[in-house]
């Protein structure tokens, strides 16, 4: 094993190594949490929405009355 060395410059090496790996690590770790917590309370709130009846899930389509045709909703942009 390299990590039992007598050389000064290496064990410092390694431990430096070895705290940014568990530093990065940790990090990352709290990132993902919270982003994680976020979504999910987001999902909360989009629940709670649709069960006050403040969001609707379901999409509006308009037929124009002469022709019965589906028609674009307004604010969507064509590709």
């Amino acid at each position: 094993k390299l990590r039992n060395t007598d050389v000064y410059a290496l064990q410092r090496l390694f431990s430096v190594f070895r705290n940014l790996v568990m530093g990065l690590s940790s990090l990352a770790s709290g990132f993902f949490g919270v982003v994680g917590m976020g979504l999910f309370l987001l999902g909360v709130r989009v629940a709670y929405g649709v069960a006050t009846g403040e969001l609707d899930p379901t999409p509006i389509v308009k037929k124009n009355p002469l022709t019965g045709m589906v028609e674009k909703p307004a604010d969507q942009v064509p590709n």
